[in-house]
């Protein structure tokens, strides 16, 4: 049993070892400088009908500033991306990537409106470096006639059957610009790669997979099997980064409420004495709430400690109680009515 206590005692130690871990971001982009952005890999392709005299340019401060950094330093585009009348599509892609599922595209973005419909599309392409519009898949959409102001969001890459290289974009459209568009800005980019497994889960699986290999050199059936289920609880065993819980297949970790304290409550048989007859009987209602808080101030307060009652022995046999000002005597009679008789 020593060796099963201390397999225990190193999976516990090694569940401890738990840190969170994040992977660096694979690219960001904070726009201090737009026109450098062609040479980082970035593509501009202004799709729009018929063609305006923007595309996407650096950020105006006097409309709104950036939402991280100079005021300047976000990307902008406008109703002008396109002529009077038109349609707006103006792409905006971003350099080649390595996608997992699990990856994190962060982006800051504000719609100005001002009454006129703004809407940006974000896309994902899984064709490498192409830059071909009809690869894109839809991921999420924006839009809103009156000012946002700075939004931070961030779409999670799902639903690939295997790694595979492409570009995010995203795309500012208004179906007719005599009616609606009006100004949108793009701040803080960045693709985060998918969370790394936490150190101590690496810990404990490693762990679990010498536990069973050591398991295997032990005679005792009992200590085998006990052995081999702690090893094999250690490669399952995670610990949740944001609370520290540690959780088991199929095994649900709860934290464990304490039972309320119980309350003294001034229940129970009531009875009132006179102080001028010392008769007994029936509280009033305002009597029985003196009493009632009597009982509470009693339970909540140190007990008095009453004196013992004395006792004597009669010469003919028997004993006696010498009762003081705190006792009374009672007695107590059965209802002639229901049982036809009085002790």
């Amino acid at each position: 049993m020593d060796l099963i206590k201390r397999w225990a005692g190193l999976l516990a130690v090694a569940a401890g070892c738990t840190a969170s871990a994040s992977a660096a971001p694979l690219f960001s982009a904070s726009f201090n400088d737009i026109t450098a952005l062609p040479a980082n890999g970035w593509v501009f392709v202004n799709d729009s009908s018929p063609p305006g005299g923007t595309s996407w340019f650096q950020g105006d401060p006097a409309i709104f500033a950036a939402a991280a950094g100079p005021d300047y330093a976000y990307i902008a585009a406008n109703l002008n991306n396109a002529g009077l009348g038109g349609a707006i599509s103006n792409w905006l892609l971003t350099p080649e990537l390595a996608l997992f599922n699990g990856e994190l595209l962060n982006f800051a973005l504000r719609l100005l409106g001002e009454g006129f419909l703004d809407t940006v599309q974000v896309y994902l392409s899984t064709g490498g470096a192409s830059t071909s519009l009809g690869g894109f898949n839809l991921l999420g959409s924006f839009d809103s006639a009156t000012d946002t102001g700075w939004g931070d969001h961030a779409i999670t890459v799902a639903g690939l059957t295997a790694p595979a290289s492409g570009r995010f974009a995203f795309r500012y459209v208004v179906d007719d610009t005599s009616l609606h568009g009006d100004y949108i800005g793009i701040d803080s980019v960045s693709v985060n790669a998918a969370a790394l497994p936490v150190p101590g889960t690496m810990a404990l699986i490693a762990l679990g997979l010498c536990g069973l290999a050591g398991a295997l050199r032990v005679r005792r059936p009992l200590e085998r099997m006990a052995i081999c289920s702690l090893a094999l609880a250690a490669t399952s065993v995670q610990a949740a980064p944001e609370n520290g819980l540690m959780t088991f297949p199929h095994v649900n970790v709860v934290t464990q409420q304490a039972p309320p304290r119980p309350v003294a409550t001034a229940g129970g048989l009531k009875a009132y004495k006179d102080p001028v007859t010392g008769k007994l009987g029936n509280p009033t209602q305002d009597q029985a709430a003196e009493l009632d808080k009597a009982i509470r101030a009693s339970a909540a307060g140190p007990r008095a400690r009453s004196s013992r009652p004395a006792t004597i022995h009669p010469p003919r046999g028997g004993v006696g109680v010498v009762l003081d000002q705190a006792h009374t005597q009672y007695s107590v009679h059965k209802n002639p009515a229901a049982q036809g008789e009085q002790k």
